[in-house]
């Protein structure tokens, strides 16, 4: 039975809560249901970029597909595609074309909205030049997970990680140069570490590692080596014309939650003296932190 635009307009505001995965499996449930409509693509169009938001479509299967599309500002498109497995199923549709077209228009318009939402709320957090997370998602992201650690008795360390001599590179080229060290940097450390852990840009060089569910500070000390080993074999180009290359070195700052502290501003002052130590012990320097340097934290 065929749903009316009011049927349907209170199914979408049932949905407004949902966030955006959610809210587009249950618009690719309602077409199943109504429509008998067994597979479906979702896209949002930006000008010449188009994001997948749900594929339920199967590798190596033929499809027929009917295409929606659905415009939501100058810059923005909606795009369903309705796939058929077979011709009549295709044909069957187009007696039922107008009110499924009303159905994802509809839809198409708080789908965008949640979109935006996300978007909005990624700025937030994400650092815009690597891509990480930022000190604002730091302080949503931990207590979880310091709960989920104590649940589970288990250890958390943090890797507070800064280059070496860095306002050199900045007063020797330029913050050009800079970032593209500090995108290299980024690189590295995502390349050498588990899905499980975290990177959080913290300063402009400075970067925090969260590496949960660890034995203890032997296991932070090996990532540790093993990152400090990659980056200073990274070649950075500086001059595109004379292909002139930059290396540089990090140190690493190491804390263990919950042995060193038990909420995040502890942690990170107890971090910043390790890696306070470890620069002063010199390039390329791993340093663990130990209740001998406790009474620094005053110092920060």
């Amino acid at each position: 039975m065929n749903k009316s635009c009011e049927e349907v307009l209170a199914k979408s505001q049932q949905l407004r809560l949902l966030g955006l995965e959610d809210y587009s499996l249950n618009i690719f449930n309602y077409l199943n249901k109504n429509y008998q409509i067994n597979f479906l693509k979702i896209y949002i169009k930006k000008q010449n970029d188009i994001e997948n938001l749900f594929d339920n479509s199967k590798e190596n299967e033929n499809y027929l597909f009917n295409t929606l599309k659905f415009k939501q500002s100058n810059e923005y498109e909606v795009i369903f595609s309705l796939l058929f497995t077979t011709q009549k199923e295709f044909e069957d549709i187009k007696n039922r074309q107008d009110f499924i077209k009303l159905a994802l228009e509809i839809f198409s318009q708080s789908l965008f909205s949640k979109y935006l939402e996300k978007v909005i709320e990624d700025i937030s957090i994400i650092d815009s030049l690597t891509g990480n997370y930022n000190r604002h998602y730091l302080y949503h992201y931990i207590e979880p997970l310091f709960s989920l650690s104590n649940r589970k008795q288990e250890k958390i360390a943090f890797l507070r990680i800064s280059i070496d001599h860095f306002k050199a590179v900045i007063d020797e080229f330029n913050y050009k140069v800079g970032d593209k060290v500090i995108k290299v940097l980024s690189k590295t450390i995502k390349s050498s570490i588990r899905d499980s852990d975290t990177v959080i840009r913290m300063t402009n060089d400075g970067h925090l590692i969260i590496l949960p569910n660890i034995t203890n500070s032997d296991n932070a000390v090996l990532v540790a080596n093993k990152l400090i080993d990659k980056f200073s074999k990274e070649k950075i180009i500086v001059n595109e014309n004379t292909k002139q290359t930059l290396m540089k070195t990090i140190c690493v700052g190491i804390t263990i939650y919950p042995d060193d502290g038990i909420d995040i501003d502890t942690i990170i002052r107890k971090s910043d003296i390790a890696l306070y130590e470890a620069k002063n012990m010199g390039r390329s320097t791993v340093f663990v932190f130990n209740e001998e340097e406790t009474n620094k934290v005053e110092l920060f």
